[in-house]
C-alpha cells in the first residue's frame, strides 16, 4: 500500500510540474537556421516543393538540454512559404501530412498561411496524407486543392478537446491544499486542484462549442461537395480509414506520393517546353541536413518514439488547453 502511495505521489508531482518536460537533444535546426533547397529527384526547370507537417502542430519553440532552441512548426512552415514565394520555378506544392493535430491556434495559423500563399502564388497545393492526418492535421489540409491519402491512413477526428487533469483527491490524501486567492469565482476555472462547478462546466463547454463551429465551417468550405446535412454526422470526432473517408467524401483519392506528383504534372501551369524531363522534387531543410528521399523529409528532425511521447504528454500537461488533437496512435 505504501508503494502505491509512493507512485501516486510521483505522478502527482509530475502533474504539478506541468511545464518542466524538456528534450535532452534538440529536434531540429536552431532559431534562424537558413533553409537550404535540396533536390530529391528530377532535372527539369519546373519544381514541386514538398512541405512536411509531422507530429503535433504547435507554435511553440522547443528547448534542448543545453539551451539550444529550435523553431516551431508554424515558424518553419511560414519561412518555407516565404522562400517559395520568391521562386518562380515552383509550380506546385505537396503538403505531406503525418500529424494527430495540435493546438487550435497553431492549426488555424497554418491553414490561413497556406490560403494566403495560394492567393499570392496562384499554384496548386495537394495534401498527401501519410499514416495519420487527424483533427488539426485534417484542418490544415482544408487549405489544399486536393486530398490524396495513403491506403493505410487514419484521418478524421473532426472536433475539439480541452485537456484537463483533476488531482484534488490526490492532494487531499497527502495533505496538500491549493491556497490561491482569486478575484472572482471563475478565475481558477480549469484548475486541477478544484472540483469544477456546473457554471464552470457550462462556460468551458460554450468555448468548446464555439471552436467546434469554426472547425466545422473550415471543413464545410474545404469540402464544398458535401451539404451541411451530409457533413454534420461525419464531424462527431470519429476517425476513418482512407477507404471510409473517401466513401463519405472527406478525401478525394487514395494513392501514393507518385500519384500526387502526377496530379501536379498535369496542371496547366507546368512548362510545356519542359515536358521531356521530370520536374524537380525539392524540399527545404536546415543547411546541415543532407536529405536523399521523400520519406526523410519532416518539419522537424527525426524523433525517437520516447521523445515524441514525452512531447505529446507535454502538450497535454500544460494546463487546460483547447486542442484540435486526436490522442490515439496509428
Amino acid at each position: 500500500c505504501s508503494m502505491k502511495h509512493f507512485y501516486s505521489l510521483i505522478l502527482l508531482i509530475g502533474l504539478l510540474l506541468q511545464n518542466c518536460i524538456i528534450s535532452l537533444f534538440p529536434d531540429g535546426g536552431g532559431i534562424g537556421t537558413e533553409l537550404k533547397e535540396h533536390t530529391l529527384s528530377g532535372s527539369g526547370k519546373d519544381k514541386i516543393l514538398v512541405l512536411s507537417i509531422d507530429g503535433e502542430i504547435s507554435g511553440e519553440e522547443s528547448s534542448g538540454f543545453f539551451g539550444i532552441r529550435t523553431e516551431s512548426m508554424v515558424s518553419m512552415i511560414k519561412n518555407s512559404l516565404l522562400k517559395a514565394l520568391k521562386d518562380e520555378d515552383i509550380k506546385g506544392i505537396i503538403l505531406k501530412i503525418d500529424s494527430p493535430g495540435g493546438t487550435v491556434t497553431a492549426s488555424d495559423i497554418l491553414y490561413r498561411e497556406i490560403l494566403e500563399f495560394k492567393k499570392k502564388k496562384k499554384i496548386p497545393v495537394i495534401a498527401l496524407y501519410m499514416g495519420l492526418a487527424a483533427s488539426g492535421g485534417y484542418y490544415v489540409s482544408m487549405a489544399s486543392d486536393k486530398i490524396i491519402a495513403h491506403p493505410t491512413t487514419v484521418t478524421g477526428s473532426i472536433g475539439v478537446i480541452m485537456t484537463s487533469f483533476n488531482y484534488k483527491q490526490g492532494l487531499d490524501k497527502i495533505g496538500f491544499v491549493d491556497d490561491s486567492i482569486t478575484s472572482g469565482p471563475n478565475k481558477s476555472i480549469g484548475s486541477g486542484s478544484h472540483v469544477r462547478t456546473e457554471e464552470q462546466q457550462m462556460i468551458l463547454q460554450s468555448i468548446i462549442d464555439d471552436l467546434y463551429s469554426k472547425f466545422f465551417a473550415v471543413v464545410k468550405k474545404g469540402r464544398p461537395s458535401l451539404s451541411e446535412d451530409q457533413l454534420r454526422p461525419l464531424c462527431d470526432g470519429r476517425v476513418y480509414t482512407a477507404e471510409q473517408a473517401k466513401n463519405v467524401g472527406l478525401i478525394d483519392e487514395i494513392g501514393y506520393f507518385e500519384d500526387s506528383i502526377n496530379t501536379l504534372k498535369n496542371q496547366d501551369n507546368f512548362n510545356p517546353t519542359d515536358k521531356g524531363s521530370e520536374p524537380r522534387i525539392i524540399v527545404y531543410s536546415p543547411a546541415k541536413n543532407d536529405l536523399k528521399n521523400i520519406y526523410q523529409v519532416q518539419s522537424r528532425a527525426e524523433k525517437s518514439e520516447v521523445l515524441e511521447t514525452l512531447q505529446t504528454f507535454s502538450i497535454l500537461q500544460k494546463g487546460p488547453r483547447f486542442l484540435y488533437l486526436w490522442t490515439g496512435r496509428n
